[in-house]
């Protein structure tokens, strides 16, 4: 694993290191922030992770109640993460990464709040970007590089460059042999992760695009630029549909409705407003309006078979919402909140580690239940086939022995 990286000028050493001491104080002595170890014992059923301005890391255990019909929503880890801004944050099994403008991953054990350590040297700008995809991670950056790290050691592997100015955004296909990145050079790398070179570039037009995203069946990816997404075909990259809002578009993010059997985006706007919309038509079918300000960043978890909407707003206040009541109730209530009292950048979620365990254990006592199942008429179907071998046997020793006699 790489130590953190060294700034070449001595004095940014020390302005970092005394603003990373500022925030460590203003944490220790604070008693609305916990600890990583505060609460051991917790059971959470879904935890978002919020990143902000002031370098704080947010971790957030939500718990539904009896009902089903809201969640508490209380902090389980508070860290002074990094000595500048944290711009992305991204989880991948039971790892946390952060990514900061002082050119630093942050590694965290999110199922032991531990921190793991820390990935430097290897980009030269501002991390805009991390993506998790099975036993990989990816890191975007400033430096137009993009880089491919491997989880079981955190091995860097290689770096992927192609992009001639910041890489905004990269999306690994659900196969995860293909990936997506777009950059301010207003250009779409296809990336073939199996040999780590670029397969194609394709270029965007004028507007510089922020932020890309497949869809769930990976047949389609969408471009987020100021105001509009563009949805691509996979087939021949041409626009298949275009969704156009008026107010500028800070975070969007699929899901695919149960009820409706249909997928739809969901955008976090500057006008304070969260909007769903028909993936086929591009037409807004919702609205969300419960935020005082723009709204940052949204993320979505499934948790007791209802899809979570989290979002956050640049004053740091958090909220839930239930997807499927927002696609028919244009009053919907959000199902909890959580006021962070800092100015948020990025937000992430993932399902709580105890249901996941609970989960893992039912599935493996069904699957050793089924294959005992399994051996048991295995075993039946073996002692009635030698029966019947012994059976027909018989009659032929006994004609073999008349010939004999």
């Amino acid at each position: 694993m790489e130590t953190t990286k060294k700034r070449s000028r001595t004095d940014d050493v020390s302005d970092s290191q005394a603003s990373k001491k500022h925030i460590l104080e203003k944490v220790g002595s604070s008693s609305s922030l916990l600890p990583t170890n505060a609460l051991l014992d917790i059971q959470e059923d879904f935890r978002i992770v919020v990143g902000t301005y002031e370098r704080l890391l947010f971790g957030i255990n939500a718990v539904w109640n009896e009902e089903k019909t809201g969640v508490k929503l209380e902090p389980v880890f508070i860290i002074p993460a990094h000595t500048g801004c944290i711009r992305t944050v991204a989880i991948g099994g039971h790892f946390l990464a952060s990514g900061s403008t002082d050119e630093i991953i942050r590694l965290y054990d999110v199922k032991k709040r531990k921190e793991y350590g820390s990935l430097g040297g290897h980009h030269s700008g501002d991390i805009t970007d991390i993506q998790f995809h099975g036993k990989y991670m990816l890191s975007a950056s400033d430096d137009h590089s993009i880089n491919l790290w491997r989880t079981k050691d955190w091995e860097f592997l290689k770096t992927l460059k192609g992009h001639k100015a910041r890489v905004n955004s990269v999306a690994v296909h659900p196969t995860g042999k293909i990936a997506l990145s777009v950059g301010a050079d207003r250009t779409a790398i296809v990336w073939n992760l199996m040999t780590g070179r670029k397969a194609s570039v394709n270029k965007l037009g004028r507007e510089e695009p922020l932020v890309v995203l497949w869809d769930p069946a990976g047949e389609k990816y969408a471009i987020m630029f100021d105001k509009t997404i563009n949805i691509y075909n996979v087939s021949d990259a041409k626009v298949a549909t275009t969704i156009t809002q008026k107010s500028r578009i800070h975070s969007f993010k699929y899901f695919h409705s149960r009820r409706k059997d249909k997928d739809y985006i969901v955008t976090g706007s500057e006008d304070k407003t969260i909007r769903i919309h028909d993936i086929e038509s591009g037409e807004c079918v919702a609205e969300i309006k419960g935020h005082k300000l723009r709204v940052k960043a949204v993320t979505i978890v499934e948790s007791d078979g209802k899809i979570v909407l989290v979002s956050v707003s640049s004053d740091g206040i958090v909220k839930c919402w239930d997807l499927e009541e927002a696609l028919e109730n244009q009053d919907v209530e959000p199902l909890g909140e959580y006021n962070t009292k800092c100015r948020a950048t990025c937000i992430t979620s993932h399902f709580g580690f105890s249901k996941m365990e609970a989960i893992a254990a039912e599935e493996a006592a069904a699957d050793a239940e089924a294959e005992a199942v399994k051996e048991t008429k295995a075993a039946k179907t073996d002692k009635k086939t030698k029966q019947q071998t012994k059976a027909t046997a018989k009659p032929q020793a006994k004609k073999t022995n008349k010939k004999k006699g």
